[in-house]
C-alpha cells in the first residue's frame, strides 16, 4: 500500500511539468504563482514522507526520482527563460533611452579645441 501523502507528491509533481511546458508570454505572472503554490504544496508533504519504506513504495520512489530529474530540468530552462528575457529588457531600456537623448553618452578623451586663431 502506497502511503498517500507519496501519491499526492507523484500528482503535484506532475500538474508542475505540465505547467512548465506552457510558454505563453501573457500568463506567465500567473504560471509563476501557479507554480509558486504547487512548490509549497510539496514543502508541506515532505516531512511526511519518512522511512520505513515498503517494497511498493521504493519502486515508487524510483518512479518519483525520474519525475523529479524531469521537473528540475523544466525549471531551470523556465528560470534561463525568465533571466533572457529580463536581460533583453534591460538592454531595450538602455537603447530606447540612448536613441531618446543620443548627446546623454558624449566620451570625453580629454582633447581641447582652441576656437580663437
Amino acid at each position: 500500500m502506497i502511503r498517500e501523502s507519496l501519491t499526492t507528491w507523484r500528482n503535484v509533481t506532475e500538474q508542475l511539468v505540465h505547467i512548465l511546458d506552457e510558454r505563453d508570454e501573457e500568463k506567465r505572472d500567473s504560471i509563476i504563482a501557479q507554480i509558486d503554490k504547487l512548490l509549497n504544496q510539496r514543502d508541506v508533504l515532505q516531512p511526511s514522507i519518512q522511512e520505513p519504506f515498503s517494497d511498493e513504495e521504493k519502486s515508487f520512489g524510483q518512479e518519483l526520482i525520474q519525475l523529479e530529474k524531469i521537473l528540475q530540468a523544466k525549471l531551470k530552462v523556465y528560470m534561463k527563460d525568465i533571466r533572457i528575457d529580463i536581460s533583453d529588457q534591460q538592454k531595450k531600456k538602455v537603447s530606447v533611452h540612448a536613441y531618446m537623448d543620443p548627446y546623454n553618452q558624449v566620451f570625453r578623451d580629454g582633447t581641447f579645441y582652441d576656437k580663437k586663431k
